[in-house]
Formats: C-alpha cells, sequence, structure tokens
C-alpha cells in the first residue's frame, strides 16, 4: 500500500474546509435575514413585511401584527403619475389614511415613508408597486 500523496490530501483538506464554511453560512442566513425585518424612522423601531402590490384588484388588503393595510390601484391617475392610495386600520377600528406616487420607471427609485400620527404603524412605497408594511415593536 502506497501512501496518500500529499498534493491529494490537500484538496481534501481544502474541499473539507469549503464544505464546513458553506455549512455554517447557509445555517447562519436566516438569522441575518431576521434581524433585517426591523428598521428605525424617527427613533422607533418597527418590524415590517415585504409585499408586491400587483394583481387584477382594485383594492388589495394585507393584514400584520393586527393591523390591516388596504391599497387602492390606482385612486388617481395623471399625465405625471399614478397615485397609489390607501388606509391603515388597527385592531381598535382607528383608521388613517395615505397616498404615494408611482411616477415613470427610474433605474434607483427611493422608498417613500407614510408614519401614522399615532407612531403605531406606517408604509413605505417603492416605485413600482413595493410596500414595506410596518408596525411598532
Amino acid at each position: 500500500m502506497s501512501p496518500v500523496p500529499t498534493r491529494w490530501a490537500s484538496v481534501v483538506i481544502v474541499a473539507a474546509a469549503v464544505g464546513v464554511t458553506a455549512s455554517l453560512l447557509i445555517l447562519a442566513y436566516p438569522f441575518s435575514q431576521t434581524s433585517a425585518r426591523n428598521i428605525s424612522i424617527d427613533g422607533r423601531t418597527y418590524s415590517f413585511e415585504s409585499e408586491s402590490l400587483f394583481g387584477n384588484a382594485s383594492w388589495l388588503n394585507y393584514s400584520y401584527r393586527g393591523v390591516t393595510f388596504g391599497f387602492h390601484l390606482w385612486c388617481l391617475i395623471t399625465s405625471a403619475a399614478g397615485i397609489v392610495c390607501g388606509n391603515a386600520t388597527e385592531s381598535t377600528g382607528i383608521s388613517y389614511p395615505y397616498s404615494f406616487s408611482d411616477g415613470p420607471p427610474s433605474p434607483n427609485p427611493a422608498w417613500q415613508t407614510w408614519v401614522a400620527p399615532d407612531g403605531h404603524e406606517a408604509v413605505q412605497y417603492k416605485l413600482g408597486g413595493l410596500v414595506h408594511l410596518l408596525v411598532a415593536s
């Protein structure tokens, strides 16, 4: 029986190290994703859920942490932009309206942010129909 060549042993060790590293990264991924689900606005921490406002319905409703977020596509259309409007209804029945402008496509659109007067919930809208439904933590 001949000894295992040093080069072959090195390849096996490197492959094992790569496998262990990849496994650790895969196991750690959900934790970093979870921590990214919080955002601070004006010193207040909100947890959020992402949604896409697409479909055939003119009204879309989502519920997140006891708040119902309603979106009307499109409550107003002008020559410059469409307006997405809606309301956030808390479990107590209190409802606050919001609206966002959705203009021509942009290569790097910014998030538009609305915060309820009582600070309990917020909505972030990004050109093209992406939203974050936020509720204070």
